[in-house]
């Protein structure tokens, strides 16, 4: 009897240490399979590829426009300087025109057109007076030829108003057929040049 109860327990107790047994191998499988879950190899499968960071892409784009920046100042400077050697040599090829003196020797050459002379030289006498400048300035001469006038005033004395003339002048409806208008003064007279034709066509007659 008492070998019937030893053998009893020690199944009892055999039995329970082979539980506990399976148990912590389930536990240990169990384990290591929550392990392989979060492994090395699954993270990898799982991660989002490299990308390209913000602030790298904006310092890559501003060296960009840096660089077209300073080309454009490049090819500005270039383009400057060869307007530059355009207008220089436009101004040295250019010729100089004194377009009084001009006026004076077409003037002297030119032959007269009676009825066109005639109608001008009468507007030009009636001028200082309806300028209200014949108090102060006097017309010494009025003159015309085939398209070019010459016209001499003289201020006897004061102080002569010779931009209030000029501009005078050139309001009165008759000088609307005019299309060069020259003029040179000094204390005590203006001599003025008028012409039918544009500085243009004068510097081919002459």
């Amino acid at each position: 009897m008492a070998g019937g109860l030893l053998t009893s327990v020690y199944y009892e107790l055999y039995g329970l240490k082979q539980s506990e047994s399976f148990h912590g191998n389930v536990a240990s499988i169990g384990g290591v399979t929550i392990n392989e879950a979060q492994s090395p190899e699954f993270s990898r499968d799982n991660e989002k590829p490299n990308e390209t960071s913000p602030v790298s892409t904006e310092l890559a784009e501003a060296d960009d426009l840096r660089l077209i920046n300073q080309q454009l100042q490049q090819e500005n400077k270039r383009i400057k300087a060869q307007l530059s050697m355009l207008t220089a040599k436009s101004m040295a090829n250019k010729p100089s025109h004194n377009v009084p003196k001009q006026l004076q020797s077409i003037f002297e050459h030119q032959r007269r057109d009676d009825n066109w002379a005639s109608e001008v030289e009468l507007f030009a006498e009636d001028f200082l007076y309806e300028a209200q400048l014949h108090d102060t300035i006097n017309l010494l001469s009025a003159e015309c030829k085939l398209h070019v006038c010459q016209l001499n005033f003289v201020a006897p004395q004061g102080e002569p108003k010779w931009q209030q003339l000029h501009t005078a002048l050139l309001r009165m409806p008759w000088m609307k057929q005019f299309k060069t208008v020259a003029a040179v003064q000094n204390t005590q007279a203006m001599q003025i040049h008028l012409s039918l034709k544009s500085s243009d066509e004068l510097s081919r007659e002459y």
